[in-house]
C-alpha cells in the first residue's frame, strides 16, 4: 500500500486548491538579495569610477539604501507568509469534526 503523496503546487491548478507562493519565497528572497548586492556594486564602481568621494558616499548610503529595502521586503514577504499560514489554519478548523 503505498501512502498518498502530499498535493504539489502547480502553474497550472487553475482552481487554485494549492499555492505556488509558499514554495518560491525563500527563492525569490535569495534572488532579492542577490540582485540587490549586484546593484550595490555596480553602485559602487560607478561612484568610484566619477570620484573617491562619490564612491565612499555610494559605499555608505548604497549600503544603507541596500539594508533598508531587503527590511522592507523581508517584511512584506513575512506578511505574505502570515497571509498563508492563516489559511492553513483556516482550512484545519474548517475540516475539524465538530
Amino acid at each position: 500500500m503505498t501512502s498518498p503523496q502530499p498535493e504539489r503546487p502547480s502553474l497550472f491548478d487553475l482552481s487554485f486548491t494549492t499555492f505556488i507562493t509558499p514554495t518560491v519565497v525563500r527563492v525569490l528572497y535569495i534572488l532579492l538579495i542577490a540582485f540587490g548586492a549586484v546593484g550595490w556594486l555596480f553602485l559602487v564602481i560607478g561612484g568610484f569610477s566619477s570620484s573617491a568621494g562619490t564612491g565612499i558616499a555610494a559605499i555608505i548610503l548604497g549600503g544603507l539604501w541596500f539594508v533598508v529595502l531587503l527590511f522592507l521586503w523581508r517584511v512584506f514577504l513575512e506578511l505574505t507568509m502570515v497571509i498563508f499560514r492563516i489559511n492553513d489554519n483556516i482550512e484545519k478548523m474548517a475540516n475539524r469534526p465538530q
